[in-house]
């Protein structure tokens, strides 16, 4: 079914793109050139003012990896760059009519090089949202052209608005525009070329459902609709990665209550796009609810993205939920409606690392935090917590700056990100325990 060919309304946004997302052998890292900060970004703005006037202000994205006002591409046949800036009038400024003040929202002015190398307004048009939620430019099919797909939102509708936009000859045109909760991008059908995967959430009657888009003839084709499950009810957070070692994926993290999770993921095959948890007599959504904040992620590295599961630490089983410690499990899938555990250990979300541990620990070894130091602290279990009081090791964070203080009273360092430093004390003796079994089995998640 060709998507109905729609010019939205106006919009508050602007923005600017660069990735460094790889799509088969296809990298927009190819294709993106930053502009320079001083003659090039400074050309674009004077071009834009002079097509617009001095009235505008420039827009932002609020989500995804391309956070600029400036998007500078190759997105035609032509082999030079072509400048894209997202703006909207600024009508608060006095003695703007009312006639002025009408054409407000987020508006995409197109820009290219004229004979002499100096930038040129050629294409400008009103966009479909008041605010610019992200941007993606991809290579949607074999045609050399680049699609600008920008996401749209407003203040009084959920769901979001996307349009998909390409350019050609000087003019930009929309290509397709449909609505969505989840946009992504992802060569899932392993074909060298992008798709566009959107989720859309349900009515009070209906199931969120899931779509494949793909590009056709410089049309959008929408070539596959499949439902979520009946437990979808908003969307907490998404990424996209490997299923497995050949099949890439989208992994969406859903509100199942207001405390809990459950993830949902989509792949292709079977020439179709599938949804495992969702399948009746499927038992994937009931192991992966979970508390919030557990959110999947490629937690090693591997391009493979782990599913968290929990279960209470020894002593917490019967402590109310607030209290809980839990033993996170980090799953990756196996096909055939099952996971596999690939790390299980101790995540601290507040903290944003994993420590695996020995097979030997389940069940043997628990956690505590320190109410005044906010520290980990580890113990080998008896009985009860309450009983519980043989402490071999705790885990701190610190900033770089104060990590020396910590050092002088036993600390050791396990790694670092950034100016976070990640120190371990050891305060007994546990077997096969010191710094180089601890740094093997310490994951830092972003």
């Amino acid at each position: 079914m060709k998507l109905k060919r729609i010019f939205a309304a106006c919009i508050l946004g602007v923005m600017l793109t660069f990735s460094g997302c790889s799509f088969g052998s296809f990298s927009v890292d190819t294709l993106l050139a930053a502009p320079k900060l001083s003659a090039e970004q400074e050309g674009i703005y004077d071009a834009l003012m002079k097509s617009t006037g001095n009235n505008i202000v420039l827009k932002y994205p609020k989500s995804g990896s391309n956070r600029s006002a400036y998007m500078v591409a190759n997105i035609d046949d032509e082999p030079t760059d072509e400048a894209i800036v997202f703006y909207e009038f600024n009508n608060d400024l006095p003695g703007m009519s009312s006639a002025d003040a009408e054409d407000s929202g987020v508006r995409l002015c197109v820009l290219d090089k004229n004979d002499k190398g100096e930038w040129q307004a050629v294409s400008d048009q009103a966009g479909a949202g008041t605010d610019i939620d992200r941007i993606i430019v991809s290579k949607l099919d074999g045609s050399g052209n680049i699609s600008v797909i920008v996401g749209y939102s407003t203040l009084s509708i959920n769901e979001k608005v996307m349009e998909v936009y390409n350019y050609s000859q000087g003019k930009l045109t929309l290509a397709a525009q449909d609505s969505y909760s989840v946009m992504e991008t992802l060569d899932i059908d392993n074909d060298g070329y992008n798709e566009i995967i959107t989720v859309q959430s349900g009515g009070d009657n209906s199931l969120a459902t899931a779509s494949l888009l793909s590009m056709s003839d410089g049309q959008i084709v929408k070539t596959n609709v499949i439902y979520m499950s009946e437990r979808f009810q908003s969307v907490a957070s998404y990424v996209k990665g490997k299923l497995t070692e050949y099949n890439k994926a989208l992994f969406i993290d859903c509100r199942y209550d207001e405390s809990r999770l459950q993830t949902e993921f989509l792949y292709y095959k079977y020439d179709s796009l599938q949804n495992p948890v969702a399948k009746m007599g499927s038992d994937l959504a009931d192991l992966t609810v979970r508390p919030d904040g557990y959110y999947s992620t490629d937690m090693d590295n591997d391009g493979i993205v782990e599913i968290p599961t929990v279960e209470p630490m020894p002593g917490y089983e019967l402590s109310a939920p607030e209290e809980q410690i839990y033993l996170t499990t980090w799953n990756a899938y196996k096909d055939y409606y099952e996971f596999y555990p690939k790390y299980v250990g101790y995540y601290s979300i507040s903290g944003g690392y994993m420590l695996e541990f020995p097979k030997e620990w389940k069940g043997t070894v628990t956690v505590k935090r320190d109410a005044v130091t906010g520290e980990a602290v580890f113990y080998v279990f008896d009985t009860s917590l309450e009983e519980t009081t043989q402490e071999f090791m705790r885990i701190t964070i610190s900033s770089r700056d104060d990590s020396a203080e910590y050092e002088k009273r036993g600390y050791e360092r396990i790694t670092s990100a950034g100016q976070t430093d990640y120190l371990v004390r050891f305060t007994g003796s546990v077997e096969n325990v010191d710094l180089s079994k601890i740094k093997s089995r310490f994951y830092v998640i972003s």
